[in-house]
């Protein structure tokens, strides 16, 4: 037997990977070509059949400390009753096949007895996730099988106790369960496909809804994003081919290598989904800002637009200048990976994505734009979360305008300035009769109407709230949101309340013309 190997993850700069790494997205082409189309990628390997999760260590909130900074390695005793994830996943690049077994320790800390739990299907949501599925096998209780019902076009399961749970009780399920990655199928957003290049994996096991008054289970909107989940603990062990970089949300804490085979074990630390790429062409470059390792990982062009390191560089200064305006990223490092995104970028834990023909095909600046939007959702939605579909301006507004800030911490203010003025320009000022900023995403069926809803009119309120309060207060307003609600959920309420607190008097008039 191979003895175990514990990665530790140098910081080299320009570090060439065969590889990928686990995160959750998709593959991407060459050069400034079109992407290919879908190949099968050869393993040689038969797909493995994952066992059950090894047991929880006797302190899983320690071993969680590997995916954080050593300062804030102590709020984890805040996340005692988080939800925890056990995952034991086999993945087949060459079919797209994912195979896994988990465990769910799940607290419950409603009122009144609880006599079912819900988790989110999301890959068999055609709109976002498109042409894929998601197949819970079985559902069990120390060994009994649970009864189970789906329901919403398959992206809800619910699973009925035999005994109804009391608050503050924790039970413990485990689930088997299958997911089919689509290649290339054209639908959805690309975060859940697979082609010549790389394979992505979102939404890919079964994830546990939000609890809030009952199970928090909106339909699947057509545009914006279905991911609303509260703050959880994840161990993950990944069985892949050898060869294959794998690339996540987390830190991976050790990696075996056996017969063909590599296993990856990741702890995310507190994190709100659990999303992975994997691939044998990306190409890493990495940097450090405030004690955390930026990675990026791009895929090989001939000739681009925004060249790989200048891109690194931009990465860098906006993180930078999130750490000053929002406050310290707690975890030990981040991922920004290209991928065939079809809306531009998409956010996850720990990592985002960032379509590949931004970069390559350009312009400069769209890119930039797009790359620091995506950085600032690890405050506004990772950080501080939100109701993704009820509520998406809390964190798409503030991402948005968080382009803006970053500009002008980097010594940018023309760059800044015509940020803010193409937003006015080209979605102009909420008018009579346009919806609030704060419309749900349900209420969109198209991304031009649901932008300019809630990314830039969004933004421009937040701009003339920082005009309303000076620059000392708006900014403290910005880094109490980060300090309260971290790992929490934050409503619109909350915002106008602690908004309010802040400026020492109501901003009823300047809400009035944004939200009402």
């Amino acid at each position: 037997m191979r003895k175990k190997r514990t990665i530790r993850l140098p910081c080299l700069l320009l570090t060439g990977l065969g590889g990928i790494t686990l995160v959750a997205i998709i593959a991407i082409g060459l050069a400034a070509q079109p992407l290919p189309g879908p190949v099968a990628i050869a393993t040689d390997l038969p797909t493995a059949t994952p066992t059950a999760p090894a047991p929880p260590p006797a302190n899983p909130l320690e071993q969680q400390e590997a995916a954080l900074q050593p300062r804030f390695r102590a709020e984890l005793n805040g996340l005692a009753q988080a939800p925890r994830y056990f995952i034991q996943a086999s993945v087949d690049p060459g079919t797209g096949q994912v195979t896994g077994q988990m465990s769910v320790e799940y607290t419950y800390r409603g009122v009144q007895p609880l006599t079912e739990l819900a988790f989110r299907l999301l890959p068999n949501a055609q709109a976002i996730y498109g042409g894929g599925s998601l197949t819970v096998e079985n559902v069990t209780q120390k060994g009994r099988s649970l009864q189970t019902t789906l329901a919403q076009g398959r992206t809800v399961l619910r699973v009925s106790l035999p005994q109804p749970l009391q608050p503050g009780q924790m039970t413990a399920l485990s689930i088997a369960f299958r997911a089919q990655v689509p290649a290339g199928s054209g639908q959805g957003y690309g975060i859940f496909s697979r082609s010549q290049e790389s394979l992505s994996l979102a939404g890919w096991y079964p994830l546990l809804a939000l609890y809030q008054d009952g199970w928090q289970t909106p339909p699947v909107p057509a545009v914006g994003d279905a991911m609303w989940a509260e703050t959880s603990l994840y161990d993950v062990r990944l069985i892949v081919p050898s060869g294959y970089e794998v690339v996540s949300t987390g830190t991976a804490i050790e990696r075996q290598d056996k017969a063909g085979q590599s296993t990856w074990h990741i702890v995310s630390g507190p994190a709100r989904e659990f999303a992975l790429a994997m691939s044998n062409r990306f190409e890493q470059r990495e940097t450090q800002v405030d004690g955390v390792r930026l990675r990026l990982y791009t895929l090989p062009a001939r000739a681009a637009a925004t060249a790989p390191d200048e891109a690194l560089k931009m990465m860098a200064a906006a993180f930078k200048a999130y750490v000053a305006r929002f406050g310290p990223y707690p975890y030990t490092e981040f991922d920004l990976v290209e991928a065939a995104v079809d809306i531009g970028g998409y956010e996850f834990s720990g990592m985002v994505y960032v379509d590949y023909n931004r970069r390559v095909r350009g312009p400069f600046e769209p890119y930039r734009y797009l790359s620091a939007h995506e950085i600032a959702h690890q405050w506004w939605y990772n950080l501080v979360g939100n109701a993704s579909v009820d509520e998406p301006w809390l964190d798409e507004a503030l991402a948005s305008y968080a382009a803006v800030l970053y500009l002008q911490y980097a010594g940018d203010a023309q760059g800044a300035a015509r940020l803010l003025e193409s937003w006015k320009a080209d979605y102009g000022l909420r008018r009579p009769g346009d919806p609030p900023v704060d419309s749900s995403a349900l209420l969109f069926s198209n991304w031009v109407a649901y932008r300019r809803t809630v990314y830039y009119h969004g933004a421009l309120f937040l701009d003339e709230l920082r005009q309303t309060l000076g620059d000392e207060r708006f900014f403290a307003l910005l880094q109490r949101l980060q300090t309260r609600y971290r790992y929490r959920m934050m409503t619109t309420g909350d915002f106008l309340r602690e908004a309010e607190d802040i400026a020492g008097h109501d901003i009823a008039a300047l809400w009035a013309r944004w939200f009402r």
